[in-house]
């Protein structure tokens, strides 16, 4: 199965279409600053789009089968069997292009970025140097914080500090103070739920009450701060750095494969 670097994907779509019957777009995002594609560009095209969590959508997917066309997947990570697939962001390790990949009879099309700056933040935020994540240890180690206190702290902008905290694995908890009744009808069933006081975040969302309880902070019928505990245990510097080590090489490769591709819209 060939590759093709695209610099124009709703070209790359129109012209697989026009080739093939059955073309998949991933439409799936990971990075923390992704261009979003703008599917609007395909709107002349016979359109299905599947999304894991809706179960409805798998009738597209049957319907896409049948008949043809296009369809959009929204999971960064699943791929099916079609004739070519085209992604909207450009990976950055090799094993998303596999995964997505995977099926793909003819060619698949992959987005030549405009610039890989992003794609070096997103490193080293994700798997950042290990001497910056040592500073911030040395203010958060056993502590329960907000990111504002971790990021005034340690001197580190917000913006980086609440991506590179994660290597921690700190558990994200609510502390919740019920104040006035809210009139909303939809609003009900998480106040009902609701006792107060400290709740792992992890909790209120398997009850299903995510949205409803912050929505209800940001009107004031709670009061809600977010705290961050995190552990007291030394992480192991090895691995952080190990890990940072695999992520700089995983880039490189996918830099190096999307350079050597040839243009899809030129062939």
């Amino acid at each position: 199965m060939k590759l093709f670097a695209t610099t124009d994907i709703s070209a790359s779509v129109h012209k697989a279409h026009e080739d093939f019957t059955h073309v998949v777009v991933n439409r799936g995002f990971t990075l923390h600053k992704p261009i979003i594609f703008d599917s609007r560009a395909l709107l002349d095209l016979p359109l299905n789009q599947h999304t894991p969590f809706i179960k409805e959508s798998a009738g597209q997917v049957d319907r896409w089968r049948a008949k043809g066309g296009v369809l959009i997947e929204q999971s960064p990570y699943l791929g099916w069997e079609c004739d070519v697939t085209v992604m909207v962001e450009c990976p950055f390790e090799p094993k998303r292009i596999d995964k997505v990949m995977q099926c793909t009879q003819e060619y698949g099309v992959i987005p030549n970025p405009v610039s890989w700056a992003v794609y070096d933040e997103y490193v080293d935020l994700h798997t950042p140097i290990t001497e910056h994540l040592e500073e911030i240890w040395r203010v958060c180690a056993g502590r329960q914080m907000s990111n504002s206190e971790l990021a005034d702290e340690s001197g580190w902008p917000l913006s980086q500090v609440q991506y590179m905290k994660k290597v921690f694995n700190p558990k994200e908890h609510w502390y919740i103070q019920k104040r006035l009744a809210p009139e909303r009808e939809e609003m009900l069933p998480a106040w009902d739920w609701l006792e107060g006081g400290c709740v792992p975040r992890s909790v209120v969302s398997e009850a299903g009450h995510r949205s409803m309880v912050e929505e209800m902070g940001r009107f004031g019928y709670v009061a809600l701060r977010k705290l961050w505990h995190y552990p007291s245990e030394t992480p192991n510097w090895r691995a952080l750095r190990k890990a940072r080590e695999a992520a700089l090489k995983d880039l490189a490769a996918v830099r190096s494969l999307v350079d050597s591709l040839d243009d899809h819209l030129q062939t």
